[in-house]
Order: C-alpha cells, then sequence, then structure tokens
C-alpha cells in the first residue's frame, strides 16, 4: 500500500460487519491507552512492589518483637539479637542482611557489642545512632546489675564473681575496680580505680582510700580484667593487691579477695591461696 491507512479506513474498505466491529473496540482501546499518563503502567508496579516489601517487612518485624516478648531471647541465634536491637535504629530497612554482616565482620555477639562506633559503622547502613545503640547494651548490663546488686550480702567467692562480671561486660580495656561493704557483707558501692592501665600509682592509691572512706566501708573486694588472656595473676597482681591490703588495714578495712576476669573464666586470688593475706 502507498500510505499508511486509518482504523476507521481499513474497517469501511473490508466491509465485513463484525470484523468493522472489532476493529472499531481496538480503536477504543488504542485511544485510552494514548490517553493514559506517560509510564504509568511502568509506576504502578514498583510502586505495588514497594508496598508488598514494606508490609512484609512490617509483618517480620512484628513477628520478631511477638516472640521476644513472649520467649525473651531463648532460641535466638546472635543475628536475631543483633536484628532486633537494630529495628530501633534502621527503621526503614530489612535490618537481617546486616546483622549477618556484622556477626561475619565482628566475629560473634560480644564481638559486635564491643567493637568501636568507627569499625561498626563501616558496615553497609551502620548508622551512628546504630553503632552508638550497640555500644550501649554492655554499659546499660553494667548499670542494671550494680544497681540490683546494692544491699545484697556477699560471702563467697562465686557470689563476688558473679557481682563483679557484669561490669567487665563488652570491655576491651583494663579495668579496676573496688567494691565495699558493711559488717554484714551488703554492698554499698563499686568504683572504678583505674582503665587501660595496669601501672597503679599513688593517684590511685589516694582514689582506693578515698573510696573506702567515703563508703563507710567495713571490708573490701578487688577486680580486674585481663582483656583476651587468662584469668590467671602475674607477678603484678600479686605485688599490687599486697599493697594496696597495706592500704586497707591502715584504716582498718579488710579486703576480702581480689577477683580477676578474664575471658569467660574468673579466679579467686583468696581461693588459690598464693598471697597468704586473707583471712
Amino acid at each position: 500500500m502507498d500510505r499508511d491507512i486509518g482504523l476507521d479506513e481499513l474497517s469501511a474498505a473490508i466491509g465485513d460487519d463484525e470484523l468493522s466491529r472489532a476493529v472499531a473496540e481496538r480503536g477504543e482501546e488504542m485511544a485510552a491507552l494514548n490517553a493514559a499518563p506517560p509510564e504509568s503502567g511502568a509506576a504502578s508496579e514498583p510502586a505495588k512492589d514497594l508496598g508488598d516489601k514494606k508490609h512484609h517487612a512490617t509483618g517480620h518485624r512484628q513477628r520478631v518483637k511477638e516472640r521476644f516478648l513472649k520467649t525473651g531471647l531463648d532460641g535466638f541465634a546472635p543475628h536475631e539479637i543483633i536484628e532486633l536491637l537494630l529495628f530501633y535504629a534502621i527503621p526503614m530497612r530489612d535490618t537481617k542482611m546486616t546483622a549477618h554482616q556484622l556477626i561475619d565482620r565482628f566475629g560473634s555477639l560480644s564481638g559486635v557489642l564491643s567493637a568501636d562506633v568507627s569499625e561498626l559503622t563501616k558496615i553497609p547502613y551502620v548508622t551512628e545512632s546504630a553503632a552508638v545503640l550497640l555500644k550501649l547494651i554492655p554499659p546499660l548490663l553494667t548499670a542494671y546489675y550494680a544497681d540490683e546488686s546494692k544491699g545484697t550480702s556477699y560471702s563467697d567467692t562465686t557470689s563476688l564473681s558473679a557481682m563483679f562480671r557484669p561490669y567487665f561486660v563488652g570491655s576491651s580495656a583494663n579495668k579496676f575496680l573496688i567494691a565495699c561493704f558493711d559488717h554484714d557483707l551488703h554492698l554499698l558501692s563499686v568504683a572504678e580505680i583505674s582503665r587501660g592501665t595496669s601501672a597503679y600509682t599513688s593517684i590511685e592509691m589516694r582514689k582506693i582510700l578515698s573510696e573506702v572512706l567515703n563508703s563507710g566501708c567495713a571490708m573490701a573486694a578487688l577486680a580486674h580484667n585481663h582483656p583476651g588472656g587468662s584469668a590467671a595473676p602475674s607477678k603484678e597482681d600479686v605485688a599490687v593487691t599486697r599493697r594496696i591490703n597495706e592500704l586497707l588495714s591502715a584504716v582498718d578495712v579488710t579486703l576480702m579477695d581480689h577477683i580477676i576476669v578474664g575471658g569467660t573464666q574468673t579466679y579467686s586470688m583468696r581461693d588459690g591461696g598464693e598471697l597468704g593475706i586473707f583471712d
């Protein structure tokens, strides 16, 4: 044909009523399609997909929350615990993959919670707010157990070790603590004497003396950690404990024990017996 023929012309030329109606209907469909906004079909499908994904994510988060409210963290894998925490810092994104990446990068749940903010934020989608939330958990646990322990009586190595352990959760630095007790072994206070050093100076000795005098302490216990190492005492640990015992004896305060936390282990100098200074 020498020129394009429109639908109406084609229908008239053919002269078949049934075919004419089919062509007319097709013409109406094409007219309606041409009148639609550009790319309206293409835009509607992604919007539907986005809505479906958002609905799926919302449903998943709700199921995880309900599971936690029903059973606590029983049965939660490490990445699921991290995922649940990230719900509250990354509101509009699937956090499961991010949780897996954090565990893979830092090796464990404790590794994630102990990591520096600058390292956490290197993981995709981990914002500063999300990193701060993760870093908040270990000191929050410490504050919780410290508050819960006040007024509790501690009379043996097991209870002392259990009391001190939360203070070292998530800590990659050396920390040295002193706990003060009354005559009935009720906890009065726990104070951090030093952090990040194993060299005990005269300033730190003054801090120990100030803490025991201000608390009305009758008995005291020491604790420090060996990050990533054995809980066994070093020669320096023994020497420092002797010096502190002499200081406390001078103000009529009895040293009960020195607990060392190393990894998952704890060590009692009283039970070890190497000092010969405990009653």
